[in-house]
């Protein structure tokens, strides 16, 4: 009480009489400079706090240079020490209600905080003395400390990190603060941590190797794991903060062993050694309840796992094999495919496990041979994981998040995997009446035949026109670039009475059939994208597509009407006839290459022909394609359904190949010349 009397005494003038603030001002902070007595600088640096909020201009241009001298050389007395440092943060504490981001803010010269930053900061050695200050054991002092700095970095985040990166000991000393067993003080650090990483690879590494992944897997651990709290959210998005596109942490974080504590991070706090608690157990499970920090937590980590094994990254190979030796691959695949599992935490799921697998034959290999169990007392039979995943992708309507993430795994699981491609294509003929594995479904149906059976009963499901779209984009890529399961699929037959139709056959009828009902364009799309993979370099495709020739008259039509037709379809239907003619043996009377390009020079018309492709290429559903992500961004019509209309690989791929596919049908070449064998990515 006698040092607030004191302090606010100053703002009598001599006799009694009032005088103004500026005045009052001048006078504290003569009173910090001169006076000889602890007591008296201390009642007038408490009055400068008290001035502070609604005297900002005055106390920050008159008492910044006193407040800073306090901290020089008064460092030996917390109490005015954490007063200082108290007044220097409201000083500091920009007047815009929202924070600003911790990267370099556009200097607003009418926001007081900001400029008083800018001046504090001007001088690094300003930085370091707060730095220094933190080997103060104080609660308050180490409290204010981190508040002043988190302030610093919201208002002017490059120049803060500059200067604490000319600090030799200040990064040490800010990841002290996750050793500090008070937890405002601790959660408070962290907070300032994962500021400060946000933008900074420099600062990034130093704290790395400054043991920080090590202290952070302990306090995550400490706090229950994806079981905690808050501070374990905080944990992890820190650690993400250190190897996201950052390789040399992430090399650290693997020759350090971390990524082998990741299956504990997603234990739950019931489990045991003989009694561990799976992904999907019931949600009422004592222990194991999904609230909203758990799926927090969950989702961070398994982020974490698709941060190490991402298809750009170029450690993902070594990562993978420690994601195996760790044996993380199974607890991801329980936690993509389990029945009772949160949705977000689904999805996560489902795209780490494909990262995790993909292009590595070991990982693969695993998932091939994992079958997934039922919940109890369901009365089904364990499915092979494939199988599930296939399942996922086409028989849960609405949840489109999930089954594009189940479609990417897919395409992950047969990426560089001919074996895989070949073991799918093997099943697309259903498996007998009397399989064992019925499943409960109205009739047996292998990997294969599900797809199948999506594509070609389009009709059955019109209200959810992504069965087919997804069996098309899956069996597509079991397809691509295998010139063996095209052959394979090719002689893939089906009984119709007393004839055998194939596959191809029976993809095309289902196009045609979908044209004169009027299905969703996705279904057409889907069609016409699967059989320009399986056509292209596979003359023996070619040769089969052109036997049936309602099949090219039909993409004729489509091409050269002028009206009532999607200009989405007539771009890849141009697109397919160009694969025919590229890839045709001549060995077909009827439709010869000759004959083909007849067709487009005199019926269609080249000009025609070149602009339904060029159109396809600037639509906007075409550029808008997703590599199996649907992302919370992506618009829905009027039904709910979202508007993406192609996969990501079928856009890379015309792209990549339509200059030469278009040059070629449209110029005059000398007669028998032989198709070219276009390598490229759709082989």
């Amino acid at each position: 009480m006698d040092l607030l009397f004191q302090g606010y005494s100053a703002l009598r003038g001599d006799k009694g009489a009032p005088q103004s603030g500026a005045e009052t001002v001048d006078k504290l902070c003569d009173r910090v400079q001169h006076s000889t007595l602890l007591e008296d600088r201390r009642a007038a640096v408490q009055g400068l706090k008290g001035l502070a909020r609604d005297w900002k201009l005055n106390v920050g241009t008159k008492g910044m240079p006193v407040l800073i001298g306090i901290l020089r050389n008064d460092r030996m007395d917390v109490e005015i020490i954490k007063v200082a440092l108290e007044t220097l943060d409201i000083l500091c504490t920009s007047d815009k209600t929202e924070k600003q981001q911790p990267t370099e803010a556009k200097s607003d010269p009418n926001d007081l905080g900001v400029m008083f930053t800018e001046i504090y900061t001007k001088d690094p050695s300003n930085v370091a003395l707060l730095l220094d200050i933190l080997e103060e054991v104080d609660f308050y002092v180490r409290f204010y400390t981190v508040q002043l700095l988190t302030t610093l970095l919201q208002n002017i985040g490059t120049r803060l990190q500059e200067a604490i990166l000319t600090s030799p000991l200040g990064i040490s000393r800010l990841i002290d603060l996750l050793d500090d067993r008070r937890e405002i003080i601790r959660n408070e650090g962290l907070l300032l941590l994962i500021a400060l990483t946000q933008s900074n690879a420099e600062i990034q590494k130093i704290i790395a190797f400054e043991n920080a992944f090590e202290r952070l897997l302990g306090i995550i651990l400490e706090e229950g794991a994806t079981d905690g709290g808050i501070i374990v959210q905080d944990c992890l998005q820190l650690t993400l903060n250190l190897l996201k596109y950052n390789v040399s942490n992430q090399n650290l974080f693997r020759e350090s062993s971390c990524i082998h504590r990741i299956p504990q991070l997603l234990t739950s706090k019931a489990s045991t050694a003989e009694h561990p608690v799976p992904f999907d157990a019931p949600l009422t499970h004592e222990g194991n309840a999904w609230t909203d920090q758990k799926v927090s937590n969950t989702i961070l980590v398994l982020e974490l796992v698709r941060i190490l094994v991402g298809p750009k990254n170029p450690n993902t190979s070594g990562n993978q094999n420690v994601l195996h030796q760790a044996k993380i691959i199974p607890i991801l695949i329980d936690a993509a495919l389990a029945e009772r599992i949160p949705i977000r935490v689904k999805t996560q799921s489902l795209y780490a496990l494909a990262d995790s697998i993909r292009g590595h034959k070991a990982n693969q290999d695993l998932f091939a041979k994992t079958a997934i169990k039922p919940p109890p007392m369901s009365g089904r039979f364990p499915v092979a994981a494939i199988m599930a995943l296939i399942q996922q992708a086409l028989l849960t309507p609405e949840e489109y998040a999930v089954r594009g993430a189940a479609t990417y795994a897919f395409q992950c699981y047969l990426h560089n995997n001919e074996d895989g491609q070949l073991a799918l294509i093997s099943t697309l003929v259903p498996p007998p009446p009397d399989n064992p594995n019925n499943q409960g479904l109205d009739k047996p149906e292998s990997a294969g035949g599900l797809l199948v059976s999506s594509i070609l009963g389009w009709d059955t499901t019109r209200k959810d026109p992504f069965r087919c779209w997804f069996a098309c984009v899956m069996l597509s890529h079991a397809l691509r670039r295998n010139p063996e399961c095209k052959l394979l699929a090719l002689s893939t037959k089906f009984d119709e009475g007393e004839d055998e139709i194939s596959l191809l056959d029976k993809c095309m009828y289902a196009l045609l059939y979908a044209h004169r009902e009027g299905a969703d364009v996705r279904v057409k799309l889907a069609l016409m994208s699967l059989v320009c993979t399986w056509l292209y370099d596979c003359p023996e495709a070619v040769k089969r597509f052109l036997e049936e020739g309602s099949s090219v008259q039909f993409l004729i039509e489509q091409i050269n009407q002028s009206s009532g037709v999607d200009p989405l379809v007539q771009g890849v239907a141009a697109y397919l006839l160009g694969i025919v003619y590229e890839y045709n043996d001549d060995t077909d009377a009827v439709f010869s290459r000759t004959s083909l390009q007849s067709l487009v020079t005199s019926r269609i018309g080249v000009d025609v022909y070149v602009s339904r492709i060029e159109r396809l290429r600037e639509a906007k559903e075409f550029n808008s394609a997703y590599s199996m992500i649907f992302k919370k961004d992506v618009t829905s019509d009027s039904l709910g359904i979202p508007e993406v209309f192609f996969d990501y690989s079928f856009v890379e791929h015309l792209k990549s190949t339509h200059e030469s596919i278009v040059r070629s049908i449209t110029t005059v070449q000398p007669k028998g010349s032989p198709p070219k064998k276009n390598k490229a990515l759709g082989k």
